[in-house]
């Protein structure tokens, strides 16, 4: 089955790279979900959706460079932890401590016990950020899931960006913690099956 979706990759990416926008559509159906979930895990919701069609948009303008991609996942997993370390830049967070969090091979397969693995770090991050000091969550939630620029969200919260910037290092301190150690968990787990 694996190989068979490599073929069907291969092919579109020969079809896509003449101009083939049928076959780019193909494609886009079969690994939206795969990059959407490569996306939030290092961006909000909103921001995945951005990041996405992003890394989309660019695949389309560079089709020419298609037909030298041996595993299209693995450049589409590239190319989405890319655009979303730099959309998070971008927006001035730290992104250090994030950048090789998800490398793990597993994340890279659609395999549903990960996806299990993947649902459950969700919900733990959701709860760290359910139990943010009042202002943290606010500035978090401002910054990260409603995509508010520094300016706007210290506006919002009438406080000033250099406040905004204390909350905002803060909380994602706190969401980070939970994100390696479970991430390690998850890594010695894979390592050492049971």
């Amino acid at each position: 089955m694996k190989k068979s979706r490599e073929n069907t990759d291969k092919q579109l990416l020969i079809q896509i790279a003449h101009g083939d926008r049928n076959a780019f559509r193909a494609l886009f159906d079969a690994y939206y979900h795969f990059a959407f979930e490569r996306s939030c895990l290092y961006c909000s919701f909103h921001d995945a959706q951005e990041v996405v069609s992003d890394v989309f948009a660019k695949i389309w303008n560079n089709k020419e460079r298609l037909k030298e991609v041996s595993s299209f996942k693995g450049y589409l997993f590239m190319s989405i932890k890319n655009q979303s370390l730099n959309y998070l830049r971008k927006k001035n967070i730290n992104t250090t401590d994030i950048e090789n969090v998800f490398d793990h091979p597993f994340l890279q397969e659609s395999n549903p016990h990960h996806q299990m693995e993947l649902k459950e770090l969700s919900e733990k991050v959701e709860e760290v950020i359910g139990n943010l000091p009042p202002k943290c969550k606010q500035a978090f939630k401002l910054v990260r899931e409603d995509g508010l620029k520094y300016k706007d969200a210290a506006k919002a919260m009438s406080i000033s960006e250099n406040t905004l910037d204390v909350h905002l290092k803060k909380a994602t301190k706190l969401v980070l913690e939970v994100v390696k150690k479970y991430s390690k968990v998850l890594i010695m787990l894979l390592m050492h099956p049971i």
